[in-house]
């Protein structure tokens, strides 16, 4: 949610990205092979998703959202190519969210696929059957939990939203953290990168040079790290350690799920993990003056994107998830304590 200043990025505009000369408005070639394709995004600033197709393995990185729209703009892409869905024979998924993979099942009504994902995914998506049925009452009690019991009446307004059936991405094939893929003319390695997502999945392709990066790494913005008082777990600290993993790869281009191309990882890496160290800095001067809880902390902390009194119900849930990854984050360092008053979680600085 927040922006660090930026390094090393490319310039946004189409004439100005590098990585090979465009194919269409909306696709490019990056190397012999391998092409950058954008899914449009509606409802989301971002605006857009980059798949990737592996050509001579008829091969996507990522999908896109199930839209009628996304489904379009692919076809149209591939058939630059002299392509169409049916040669689409593997899908490779860097995580599970909706922006990345939403288009599957769309795809499959037209064509035979094989989804590859990380084992971890598999692992995931049980934990997500496991707790279906208690998903309202733990999110109600976690609100409640974070000292956000004033917006319990109107979190109860979104009660049909967690009884509905959850959505299952059908994994055909899992791989493993360093896994090497052979993918026509391309190889590549699986690195596990948790954070963002427990199963997120970035894959280097050491001789051409290319990090695909999904929602690790990305030019601008910072991915959303989140934590929930219902999972063990330290998201923070698993991402910032998957920053590191990544941080000295030998990397020329980074291909990113959204933004644009940068070619400048390391510096990259440096100034989200300055980001973060800059908002636990912000966070422990807000329990010095006397926040207590992950609502009380959110609502002083300097969001990037807007005030948290603007801010509509569910992203203020997403940006206290993102405090409490950072409490607890903090916690597991020593460097806040936590307590369970009446069962609302308080912190104080150490």
């Amino acid at each position: 949610m927040g922006e660090p200043p930026r390094v090393g990025v490319v310039d946004p505009r189409p004439e100005h990205l590098s990585g090979g000369a465009p194919v269409t408005k909306t696709m490019r070639e990056i190397v012999d092979g391998v092409h950058q394709l954008e899914i449009p995004m509606r409802r989301n600033p971002l605006g857009k998703t980059f798949s990737y197709l592996l050509r001579d393995a008829g091969t996507l990185i990522d999908t896109g959202i199930p839209t009628k729209k996304g489904l379009d703009a692919l076809e149209d892409q591939l058939s630059t190519l002299g392509l169409g869905i049916s040669d689409i024979e593997k899908i490779i998924v860097t995580h599970m969210h909706t922006d990345h993979v939403g288009l599957i099942d769309r795809i499959q009504e037209k064509t035979a696929v094989t989804v590859v994902a990380l084992e971890e995914a598999v692992n995931v998506q049980r934990q997500w059957d496991e707790t279906r049925e208690t998903a309202y009452e733990d999110t109600r009690d976690e609100i409640a939990a974070w000292g956000g019991s004033d917006f319990l009446k109107l979190f109860s307004q979104y009660e049909h939203v967690f009884r509905r059936p959850r959505w299952k991405l059908e994994i055909d094939e899992t791989i493993t953290d360093g896994e090497r893929l052979r993918l026509g003319s391309v190889s590549l390695e699986a690195l596990w990168t948790p954070g963002h997502a427990r199963e997120h999945l970035c894959l280097h392709d050491a001789e051409n040079e290319i990090l695909f990066s999904g929602d690790h790494v990305l030019p601008k913005i910072t991915s959303h790290i989140s934590h929930h008082a219902y999972h063990v777990g330290d998201p923070l600290g698993n991402y910032l350690e998957s920053l590191d993993r990544v941080r000295d790869l030998p990397v020329k281009t980074v291909l990113p799920g959204h933004e644009w191309i940068f070619h400048e990882l390391a510096g990259r890496v440096s100034e989200l993990e300055d980001h973060h160290e800059r908002r636990c800095g912000e966070i422990i001067a807000a329990l010095k003056r006397g926040a207590r809880t992950v609502f009380d902390v959110s609502s002083v902390v300097s969001w990037d994107s807007q005030p948290w009194d603007r801010m509509a119900f569910w992203t203020k849930r997403m940006a206290a998830a993102e405090t409490y990854a950072h409490l607890a984050y903090l916690r597991n360092r020593e460097r806040v304590v936590e307590r369970r008053r009446d069962r609302v979680l308080e912190f104080e600085a150490a």
